[in-house]
């Protein structure tokens, strides 16, 4: 096990991917370089359960995002040779990595249609929705970090995400003190963002 305190860079884009890690606790930003200048962007966010430096399988890759800690984060460490021959060992194994990598690329590539085709205020509503867990019903949910994460990751500034967040109250959604926010009819805003719990 191995402990990152918060804002710490786990993995560094373009160096050499050394390490698989599987997150126990706490949240990593994904973080990925822009071809212009220095500037990066938010890809995804990883919570407990999740895994990332798949590129350590290969003997010669480098990683493909920046990994940040966003809070203190437990992590489970696996050496690129250990995975290596515990994979060769076990096949099934080998098969449920691959299936997780290609679930994870259609996740990005969902993301990016998302932000192509969708508007602000639906790509908004779909987080939400995700993260509430839920499928009817009122709830109240915390948002897991801080809100210029959140803009980052859904393609908007800030201040767009704020003014998306008043868009949402005509359709019952309403942001509280300490990070919360109140959906008043989950299935009323998965009407609204066009959201499919199949």
């Amino acid at each position: 096990m191995e402990t990152f305190p918060a804002g710490a860079t786990i993995v560094k884009f373009g160096e050499k991917a050394e390490n698989f890690y599987v997150l126990e606790d706490g949240y990593v930003r994904l973080l990925l370089n822009s071809t212009y200048g220095d500037k990066k962007s938010t890809i995804d966010v990883l919570g407990p359960g999740s895994a990332f430096g798949e590129e350590s399988i290969t003997t010669s890759a480098l990683s493909n995002f920046t990994c940040v800690a966003l809070d203190d984060v437990e992590t489970r460490v696996i050496p690129g040779d250990v995975l290596r021959r515990i994979l060769l060992e076990d096949p099934v194994l080998l098969f449920r990595m691959m299936g997780s990598i290609s679930l994870n690329m259609h996740s990005l590539m969902t993301q990016i249609a998302d932000l192509k085709m969708r508007s602000t205020a639906e790509r908004l509503s779909m987080f939400l929705i995700d993260l509430s867990g839920k499928e009817e019903g009122s709830v109240t949910i915390t948002l897991p970090y801080d809100k210029r994460v959140i803009a980052d990751k859904l393609g908007m500034s800030p201040e767009t995400l704020s003014r998306t967040f008043a868009k949402l109250r005509k359709i019952d959604v309403d942001t509280r003190p300490g990070n919360r926010v109140t959906i008043g009819d989950i299935e009323k805003l998965a009407d609204y963002c066009g959201y499919s719990f199949v």
